[in-house]
């Protein structure tokens, strides 16, 4: 009797949590360009752009274009500080930019400053890293708590990520790759939003030459979205793949 009742009493939890939270689902297609080039030997400037789809590329998710300043603390050590301008659509079943009055999809803006260390590691021909980034995300709200719209509103939100990353040769050439990167929120501000998104990318890599490299692999994101007025926890679920092109200058050379 006492484990029928045990559980009955598991099995209302998980329904009430299943109440109280909603998945969605996304086909996704990243593009992104990443560039690190040396201005002198401790300095030097990182450019980025990323066009991010939904619909194996159909439709628009976000646009990310970040700009930053290096420094080579080490040789294994770098540190770049660096400023973000991100344009989110309306995709998905439940868009943070949604459709106006006309049914026109809105861009949920951001203006994003961010922090990194990034340490890199060699085992034999493996190469590792380890990236912590800190970021302070000024955003545009258009609705609040209770779905009432909100005109020239912004906020402040912290968020501290952390990657793990890893490559493995499989010809002078061509390489083996992959991270997991985890997103916590923190701050006034965070809400239940405290986990914010976890990203797990594994692919294959090809270098052209020093300078140049592509990947395309298989890439999953799992992030958890504002509650909803009535309290609902939503998990957005995109997976897809991820094509990045690697193209740094070393200025130093001229």
């Amino acid at each position: 009797m006492k484990k029928i009742l045990l559980f009955a009493f598991l099995l209302s939890i998980t329904e009430a949590n299943a109440q109280t939270r909603m998945a969605t689902y996304n086909n996704i297609a990243w593009g992104c360009y990443f560039g690190d080039h040396k201005i002198t030997k401790k300095w030097g400037i990182h450019t980025e752009y990323q066009w991010r789809r939904t619909d194996f590329g159909g439709k628009a998710q976000q646009s990310l274009a970040r700009i930053g300043v290096n420094y080579q603390l080490h040789p294994k050590v770098m540190l770049t500080m660096g400023y973000g301008l991100i344009h989110t659509y309306s995709y998905g079943e439940l868009p943070i930019a949604r459709l106006n009055e006309a049914g026109k999809g809105q861009i949920f803006p951001e203006h994003r400053i961010y922090q990194d260390v990034l340490i890199t590691d060699k085992i034999d021909k493996i190469d590792l890293s380890h990236r912590f980034r800190l970021e302070q995300r000024y955003m545009g709200l258009f609705y609040d708590a209770n779905n009432n719209r909100i005109e020239g509103k912004w906020k402040l939100f912290n968020r501290l990520r952390y990657r793990f990353r890893i490559a493995v040769p499989i010809t002078e050439k061509l390489y083996a790759h992959g991270y997991d990167e985890i997103f916590i929120g923190f701050g006034k501000d965070v809400g239940y939003n405290i986990f914010d998104q976890n990203r797990v990318n594994i692919g294959i890599g090809y270098k052209f030459n020093k300078q140049a490299k592509i990947e395309a692999g298989y890439f999953s994101q799992i992030t958890q979205k504002p509650r909803l007025s009535n309290n609902l926890e939503v998990f957005e679920y995109n997976q897809g793949f991820l094509i990045a092109l690697f193209y740094n200058l070393d200025f130093t050379k001229n």
